[in-house]
């Protein structure tokens, strides 16, 4: 188990989040209700966590084992190496981010608020893991931020919030905490995604899949 069960911070409407460790190749993200289930092979945990993965730093540092007779958790703590530089992550999110300060209000709502503060936490826990410092609640995140727009977004990230206010928020927080390319004002939809495909943006072209699908669901 990890995130805010986990930690203990956990409020009403949280997720549960729990790792299943599996023998075969397969990764799969399971969800129903507010139960999150991923499905990791050992042998993609433990190679990402000698490269300093994120998602397994999260893991060692906050995760809880419930059944774990093989011991995996302690031996990806052991195996876990953090990177100099946590800039592919930053980049990946600033890229994202500017595509919903850009196009965000054309999505639909709860995905641009939910990938908003992705882009926002994502960038934040990478600085913080480059001062080997990790953080990953967003209440410390919200504390330890320079930047007013994220420490409102983070701290009210249960409250509804109207499309063209989460892109001001949004633009804020990366004008203050990323290096702006002029990219980023000129692109289009399209050359964003060409982006996206090119960097391997796995979030970024999930979430065009995602509005590709609910679109063809709303027609």
């Amino acid at each position: 188990m990890f995130g805010s069960l986990a930690r203990g911070d956990q409020a009403e409407g949280s997720d549960t989040d729990l790792l299943m460790i599996n023998t075969d190749n397969e990764t799969r993200h399971l969800s129903k209700g507010h139960a999150s289930l991923f499905l990791y092979p050992w042998t993609q945990l433990r190679l990402d966590a000698g490269n300093g993965d994120l998602f397994v730093c999260h893991l060692v540092r906050e995760a809880k084992a419930l059944v774990d007779p093989e011991h995996y958790l302690s031996k990806l703590r052991a195996a876990f190496r953090f990177r100099s530089n946590y800039e592919s992550e930053v980049k990946r999110a600033t890229d994202l981010g500017w595509f919903l300060v850009r196009f965000g209000e054309t999505l639909n709502p709860n995905l641009q608020a939910k990938r908003t503060l992705w882009c926002i936490r994502t960038i934040l826990i990478a600085r913080s893991a480059e001062r080997r410092e990790p953080v990953f609640a967003p209440q410390l995140l919200a504390q330890r931020t320079k930047s007013d727009a994220a420490r409102d977004l983070l701290r009210g990230r249960h409250n509804p919030r109207d499309s063209a206010a989460l892109s001001r928020s949004l633009r804020a927080f990366l004008e203050e905490e990323t290096k702006t390319e002029t990219f980023y004002q000129e692109a289009d939809r399209i050359t964003f995604g060409q982006r996206f495909a090119a960097t391997s943006n796995r979030v970024a072209l999930q979430t065009l899949d995602q509005e590709d699908k609910s679109r063809a669901g709303y027609l």
